[in-house]
């Protein structure tokens, strides 16, 4: 007898829907110093001094490619914090296989 489990269709959906609630679960939080670290354009931080480049990357990409990217953010605000950057002005935003990012990072 051919049930609704055995069908598939249903078997891809459900397959999806787990692969999509795994990678979205992906994406590592930043540490408290990090997550302070604000995101600006250049005329945000005309004013600011300037502390140095940062860059981040991750290995999550194609269907975990937003965990990735925000992977790749953490990492790059992660460094900032380590210069005391209080801002990034993204340079760089790479998305694919492999998410890559560079800044420059602000103190203001």
């Amino acid at each position: 007898m051919n049930t609704w489990r055995n069908h598939p269709c249903i078997s891809a959906v459900l397959i999806s829907i787990a692969m999509t609630a795994l990678f979205t679960g992906c994406a590592v939080s930043p540490s408290a110093t990090a997550s302070r670290v604000q995101e600006a354009d250049a005329q945000m931080v005309a004013s600011c001094r300037y502390v140095g480049e940062v860059q981040g990357s991750s290995g999550w990409g194609n269907l975990a490619a937003s965990a990735g990217m925000e992977n790749a953010k953490n990492e790059a605000r992660e460094k900032a914090a380590k210069l005391n950057a209080t801002h990034v002005v993204w340079n760089s935003i790479v998305g694919g296989y492999s998410p890559y990012v560079s800044a420059k990072a602000y103190r203001c």
